[in-house]
This record gives C-alpha cells, sequence and structure tokens, in this order.
C-alpha cells in the first residue's frame, strides 16, 4: 500500500515565470499583447512540500462552521519562497514586487481530489543557521473574505432562507465572485413591512448575516473542499446515501481512534425563540426538567417571518435536544494501509455527507453498535510517510427528517417532521 498522491499548487498573479495579468486601464498592465488573460497562474509546488495540516468545519452541533484552515510547511533552502529573495522564480520584476504576498490562492490535492481550497493569509519564514531555511504558508478559506465584509443597509422582502442568502451575495457591495451552491430552504424569512422591521442595518458583518439566515433555517453553511460556498436548507442538507462505512472488519474502512460522548453539552430543555415577527415564544419540556433541571437555549435574533414559524423552531430544537444523545463523535484512520478504492472514499467525504460507523465489544452487550452519522468536522495530518484523516461527527438521527421508503430515515419512531 501506498499513501495518497499529494498535489499543492499556488496561484501567482504577477511574477517572472508565469506571466502578468491584464488589467484594463493600468499604463503597465492594461497594453494589449503584453498581459495574461486570466491574471493566476497556478504553480506546483509540491515538491518543496514538507508537511501538511488541515483542519475544517465545526466541533458541536448548535455551533456555526468556522473557516477552514491549513498550514504548509515548506523546505525553502533555494529561498524560492522568501518574499526578499529577488531571484525567487516568482519574483515579479516589473514595478520590483515580489510574488510571495498574502491572499494567494491555494489548492491541496489528495490522489486528484480536492482536500482543501483557500488562501495564503501569512507567509512566515524560518532562517537556520545552516541555511535549511524554511517557509509556512498559513492559509484560511474563503470564510474569510466574507468576514471582511460589511453590509450597507438594506430593506429586506419576504423569501425563502435560500433566496436570501442568494440575494445577499449578490447585493452591489458584496458582489461574490467565488463558486455558489445554493440549496432550496424551506423557512420563510421576514419582509420589512409596517407591522415588522427586518430591514438590514449599515455595517452589519456579512458572514453574521449569513450564520443568522442559516441558523433561522436551521440549515448548513460553509466552504466545500474545492472551495464552494454551500448553503443547505433543512429539508435537503442530508443525502441519505452513505458515502462510507468504517468498520474494522475487512467490507469496512478500519479506523485507529474512536471517541464516545454521553454528556449534557448538547441537553436544552427550555427553549426561547424570537423574530421581529413578534413576541418571544418558549418551548419547554416539563419531564426533561424534571430530570435534569432546567437547560435553557436563547435564540432572540431569528429572521422568520411569523411568530408560528418561530415557534415552530423552538419546538423542533426541544424535540433535538431534551433528552442527551449518546453518540460516536470522532475516528481517526491513517490512509498508508488502505487500497485506493478506501482512500478515495475517506478523500471524498465533505462536511455534511453521511456515513456509518460499527464498533465492536469483546464484553458486554450488546456486542458491537453502528451509527449512522453526519460529518461536521474533517483534519488531515499530513508528513512524510503518514496521512491521517480525524473526522467530527454529529447524528443523523437528530438531524434527519421523515424521508419515505428509505432505509436510513424512513424508520417510523426514529425521525422528525419538519417544522
Amino acid at each position: 500500500m501506498t499513501l495518497p498522491v499529494i498535489q499543492v499548487l499556488v496561484g501567482f498573479q504577477t511574477t517572472t515565470n508565469f506571466g502578468t495579468p491584464f488589467q484594463l486601464d493600468d499604463p503597465v498592465y492594461g497594453k494589449l499583447n503584453t498581459g495574461t488573460l486570466g491574471g493566476i497562474q497556478f504553480a506546483d509546488v509540491t515538491s518543496s512540500v514538507q508537511s501538511i495540516n488541515i483542519n475544517r468545519g465545526r466541533s458541536r452541533q448548535l455551533q456555526e462552521f468556522n473557516a477552514g484552515t491549513a498550514t504548509v510547511s515548506f523546505y525553502n533552502k533555494n529561498r524560492a519562497f522568501d518574499p526578499l529573495n529577488t531571484s525567487s522564480p516568482y519574483w515579479n520584476t516589473t514595478g520590483n514586487v515580489t510574488g510571495i504576498v498574502p491572499r494567494l490562492p491555494i489548492q491541496i490535492y489528495a490522489n486528484g481530489l480536492p482536500i482543501y481550497t483557500g488562501l495564503v493569509t501569512d507567509w512566515n519564514v524560518e532562517y537556520d543557521l545552516a541555511f535549511n531555511d524554511m517557509a509556512y504558508a498559513t492559509c484560511a478559506d474563503d470564510f474569510t473574505v466574507l468576514a471582511s465584509n460589511n453590509l450597507n443597509a438594506h430593506t429586506t422582502t419576504q423569501e425563502l432562507s435560500s433566496t436570501r442568502v442568494s440575494t445577499v451575495l449578490d447585493y452591489t457591495e458584496v458582489n461574490y465572485q467565488g463558486s455558489r451552491s445554493i440549496g432550496t430552504g424551506s423557512s420563510t424569512l421576514g419582509g420589512t413591512a409596517a407591522s415588522a422591521d427586518f430591514s438590514i442595518a449599515e455595517e452589519t458583518p456579512l458572514l453574521n448575516y449569513l450564520q443568522t439566515i442559516t441558523t433561522s433555517e436551521q440549515g448548513f453553511l460553509f466552504m466545500s473542499s474545492n472551495g464552494t460556498l454551500t448553503f443547505k436548507g433543512r429539508s435537503s442538507v442530508l443525502n441519505p446515501t452513505v458515502k462510507a462505512a468504517f468498520d474494522v472488519e475487512a467490507s469496512g474502512i478500519p479506523y485507529q481512534t474512536l471517541t464516545n460522548q454521553f454528556g449534557d453539552e448538547l441537553l436544552y430543555n427550555y427553549i426561547v425563540t424570537q423574530s421581529p415577527a413578534g413576541a418571544a415564544q418558549i418551548a419547554s419540556n416539563a419531564d426533561s426538567i424534571a430530570q435534569y433541571q432546567t437547560q435553557t437555549y436563547s435564540d432572540t435574533n431569528l429572521l422568520n417571518s411569523t411568530t408560528a414559524e418561530v415557534a415552530g423552531l423552538g419546538n423542533y430544537l426541544l424535540g433535538r435536544y431534551k433528552q442527551p444523545v449518546l453518540r460516536f463523535t470522532g475516528l481517526s484512520t491513517q490512509l498508508l494501509p488502505l487500497s485506493d478504492t478506501k482512500q478515495n472514499q475517506c478523500l471524498a467525504l465533505d462536511l455534511t455527507d453521511v456515513c456509518t460507523v460499527k464498533k465492536y465489544f469483546v464484553a458486554g452487550t450488546p456486542t458491537s453498535d453502528t451509527q449512522t452519522l453526519i460529518v461536521s468536522g474533517i483534519s488531515h495530518n499530513i508528513t512524510p510517510g503518514s496521512h491521517i484523516v480525524t473526522y467530527t461527527f454529529e447524528s443523523a438521527d437528530s438531524n434527519a427528517y421523515l424521508t419515505l421508503n428509505d432505509p436510513i430515515f424512513g424508520t417510523l419512531n426514529e425521525n422528525l417532521l419538519s417544522f
């Protein structure tokens, strides 16, 4: 068995070897027949890579997805990644501007499958007295672009959550240029009217507002491994096809470590929800309160258009979190001993994909337990001779809606009806 084939590409805008981007109306870069259309040329820098660490997703339900981050270390004895080196192949002689600058796009592949897409936010060079220098590229995905943008004041109209996401991304001050995949939402968000003010205030942080839309929908908003801004509504968030089966038996994908959690981290039996549509709505469960005491969850900044829908969201959250859930929360697997097929199954898993995990026991009852789970976090630790992938999971049962005739989500008394 062999490790997955890693490829790291960095996009340079203005370099001697990779062309100069054509820029309209620019006195230097705007001349016909002197520039390169597109502006970005990707260079394969894999031969200099020493290690890669990638972290994407979230650690717990009810949290927002974070910006995916990566750190790539390069052996830099030839100073190719040193911004001070004017002999670097990535130096731009026009204007004496180095090509090693922040905000360069970076793509990381394993066996030809994308496992990270983002931007280099920092270049850090570590000089060695023996001249065995190292360079480190600290990276973040396009959530950082969203987080650095604020919205102008806008008057909203009543529309589906998914439509609101697209509307916001198309605002003039945003004009989001990245690829996007916007699934159909189920919640209707309010529009500004005489009875309620759903308007967007000046200088509202863009990413925060998109995450408020997602919370009002109870969907998912994240950057995919190929750099696509992805929004999934609660009714379409799950593909009931299992993408991977983790099992120490030969038919499954073996794993090294498995964690199990049974605590009160997601125990809430008194839910307070509110939007500009009206008064706060309360949902509570007396049996859970009697057993665990009152555990409050409050979200009073929702965008749902009616108090009935706000109340429905509260009842939905109560149904999910009034009792603690015993679940597998994560596992890690070493890709080196796996076949190409199993490696690619692991590498192809993305956030919100569904998989199964089976655990065997040598004592007690039952002798095994199989859980259907949602991937909510993915990490890669890649060093010479090793590629370990770690997944964080959420329980599929707590997120799933009843799907008729489906072997996973069609079981009576196991799945939830949508609000």
